[in-house]
This record gives structure tokens, C-alpha cells and sequence, in this order.
């Protein structure tokens, strides 16, 4: 007797089973979609603050959230040793159980910024909830449960109007840092420093965590793009601002558009030109453990204005203007390399072009290259080219003198 076919057949049957359905399933209905989160450090204790902005869903529709008058966002937050303890004990005051998988932005209160943050980011590369594309800023001169309470004009979520503050602000401006969990945590395992963007809050806190304060042209209070922050071995040491910070970014070639303004012949900052495309190279030479940092850049771009009278026809005057671009840009990019020599960081990649590239002269520094790196000589070169005057050679409003 032929038992083959009934043993197969226990085993089609018992494999069935087992694609019934989805044996970790959640319901929607039951999940809290957390779109921002937070991390500040608890004074005095080893233990963290760690902030959730969650949707709520009823309010997030255009017409439901005018109709029903309720914010869009609400916050939860609990303490624990841990980040991850943190999460499961949000479970006794939030209805639902948290869901990462569309977390936009993760904020690094300033108190942990300066004690440390290289265990923060552990439970990230363990935990499969958490993404590695997050965004992440530092609150400057506050804490980041008020940087995500903060309602934002125009985008229902706040977590994604930051979001996409940075990324503009990173984009067109330069002066701040687009970086994501996955770039963050690749930066701190090599052997330069790292910079993370900041965000501070302009206006009472208070009022701009309450929906009326949206309801006016200008808003009572908001979260603007502020510097970036340097950090050596995980500790924020100080902020880059302005031209400076844009300098750094530069020399780490970080920089996709930006805005300059040059001199005249009489007028100072007069005219306006737009960098629409820059490359730069580094390169480090080593001379009995005097080392040299070299910072190439070739930056084009086009004249979007002009403030006071120039012949844009003639050849020489562009090419006086590009020596004008090239000279600003150089001194945005020394400025920042001496600020970082100043704090003895590394945030441009220096030591591990080195290692790279010589690794037998980085033995000899490694262990002295603060030392090394601060002491070294700057050898920056820029060069400038405008492409494009726009649809018209002389300004209208200006009469040759």
C-alpha cells in the first residue's frame, strides 16, 4: 500500500496553516504614529528625557483640524536609564503603542549634546522600529521637548515642517547641516569629529505650543536654523554661525547653493551672486609631523542682482568680480578652519584622508594629531567663475558716473 500520498498530504496541509495570516499583525486603529522625537538629559540623575511627538489622526486632515479646533500633534514623554525603557514606559500614559516607521526628526536637547551623545544612538542600529534616515538637529539654548511641542505654520506635522526647514536651509543657504542617523553614526566611528545643525526657538515657547498662536499672520513663536554644532568625542565643544559655519561646510563640500555678496568698484556688497555649483578637494601633506591642509575649490555660478552701476559687457569687470567671489569665499574657509584649529576638531576629514592616503605617517600622529591638526599650516585656493549676467548687461536703475 502507497502511504506517499497521505504524507504529503499532512505536509501541504500543515504548511497552509502556517500562511493563514500575519502572526505579529497590528491594526492601525490601535498604533500612535510618532513623527518627531526627542532626547535631554535629566539634571543631576543618569537618566534621559526622552520626548514623542505622536499624530493625531482626527486633526490632520485640513478639514477636520479646522473644524474640530485641536492640534494636529501631542506629546508624550517619560524618563528612564535607558531610550528603550523610555519607550515602554510611554505605554501608561499614551492610549496606543507607539509606531516609528514614519519618524522624521530626531532632536538632541542641548544638556545631552553636552554630556555626550555617542549612546544614544545604539538602540537605533538594534531596535528594527527605528529608522536610520531620521533627521537630526540639536536644540540650541533649549531643551528638545520644547523644540517638538512648538506648533509650525503651513505643514500640520511640525516634525516634518523642521524637517524640511533644514533641508532647504542646507540647500539653498549653506549655512547648516542636511545629516541623518545612518551619516551621523558613520561620522562619530571614523577618526575626524562631526557637526550637527542647531535649532533654536524664537519667541515664548509657551505661546507657540497653543493652536490659537497660529491663528495670526505672525505667529508668536518658531523654530529657525541656528549654526552648527562641533562635536569631539561625542561632546558638543562649541557653534559655528554665519559665514563661518558656511565656510566649514565648504571645505566639506556640503555646499549645493548659496548666495554671495561682493563689492563694486565704489559700492560694498553690492552685488549679489548666486553659487549654483562648487566642488572641493582636500588633501593633507606631512613634513616632520608639521602638516599642511589643502583645500581646493571651484565654485560657478550667476549675478542675480546688482545694487550699484557696473559694464557687465566688458570682459575685465566679471573677471573683477570673480576675483572678488573667490577672495569672500577664501575667507569664509579660513575663518572656519581656524575656529575648528581653535577647538582642536577635526570636522573636516583630515585624519582620515591621512590615513588613507599615508597610513604609515598617521602612525607617527595619530596619537598627537589635536596637537598636529591645530598647529598646521592652511593652503586654501578658489576659484571663481560667473556664468551668467541674467537678461540684461547694465543695471536699469543706474547711470554710469
Amino acid at each position: 500500500m502507497n502511504f506517499g500520498w497521505i504524507v504529503r498530504s499532512f505536509v501541504y496541509m500543515g504548511c497552509l496553516l502556517l500562511l493563514t495570516s500575519c502572526w505579529n499583525s497590528r491594526e492601525l486603529n490601535n498604533l500612535g504614529i510618532v513623527s518627531g522625537m526627542g532626547v535631554d538629559k535629566v539634571p543631576d540623575k543618569e537618566e534621559y528625557q526622552v520626548t514623542f511627538q505622536v499624530v493625531i489622526p482626527s486633526s490632520t486632515a485640513t478639514s477636520a483640524g479646522a473644524s474640530t479646533g485641536k492640534p494636529t500633534i501631542t506629546i508624550y514623554s517619560a524618563k528612564d536609564r535607558t531610550i528603550f525603557g523610555a519607550f515602554r514606559k510611554t505605554s501608561k500614559i499614551a492610549a496606543r503603542q507607539l509606531f516609528f516607521a514614519h519618524t522624521q526628526l530626531f532632536v538632541i536637547g542641548e544638556s545631552t549634546a553636552k554630556s555626550g551623545i555617542e549612546g544614544i544612538f545604539d538602540i537605533f542600529e538594534r531596535s528594527h522600529e527605528l529608522r536610520l534616515n531620521t533627521e537630526v538637529i540639536v536644540a540650541r539654548d533649549t531643551d528638545a521637548i520644547s523644540i517638538l511641542k512648538l506648533l509650525q505654520p503651513i505643514e500640520n506635522l511640525p516634525a516634518v515642517g523642521i524637517v524640511k526647514k533644514s533641508k532647504n536651509t542646507a540647500r539653498i543657504w549653506g549655512e547648516s547641516r542636511d545629516i541623518n542617523v545612518f551619516e551621523l553614526v558613520n561620522g562619530m566611528g571614523g577618526e575626524g569629529e562631526v557637526v550637527i545643525s542647531g535649532a533654536k526657538i524664537i519667541g515664548n515657547p509657551e505661546d507657540g505650543a497653543k493652536k490659537s498662536g497660529m491663528e495670526q499672520t505672525i505667529v508668536k513663536a518658531l523654530v529657525t536654523m541656528s549654526g552648527i554644532g562641533v562635536f569631539k568625542n561625542g561632546i558638543l565643544q562649541g557653534w559655528l554661525d554665519d559665514s563661518v559655519a558656511r565656510g566649514a561646510l565648504w571645505v566639506q563640500n556640503e555646499i549645493n547653493e548659496t548666495s554671495i555678496n561682493v563689492d563694486s568698484r565704489d559700492i560694498k556688497d553690492s552685488i549679489a551672486v548666486n553659487i549654483n555649483q562648487s566642488k572641493t578637494k582636500i588633501k593633507i601633506e606631512l613634513h616632520d609631523k608639521q602638516a599642511i591642509l589643502h583645500v581646493d575649490v571651484v565654485e560657478e555660478g550667476g549675478i542675480n542682482e546688482a545694487q550699484s552701476y557696473i559694464d557687465m559687457s566688458k570682459k575685465e569687470e566679471i573677471e573683477n568680480l570673480e576675483v572678488e567671489l573667490a577672495q569672500e569665499t577664501k575667507r569664509e574657509i579660513i575663518q572656519a578652519l581656524q575656529a575648528a584649529q581653535e577647538m582642536k576638531c577635526d570636522i573636516f576629514n583630515f585624519a582620515n584622508e591621512l590615513k588613507r592616503t599615508n597610513p604609515k605617517a598617521w602612525d607617527l600622529v595619530k596619537d598627537d594629531w589635536e596637537s598636529v591638526f591645530a598647529k598646521a599650516e592652511l593652503d586654501v585656493s578658489v576659484k571663481a567663475y560667473i556664468r551668467s549676467i541674467g537678461m540684461r548687461l547694465n543695471p536699469q536703475l543706474f547711470k554710469k558716473k
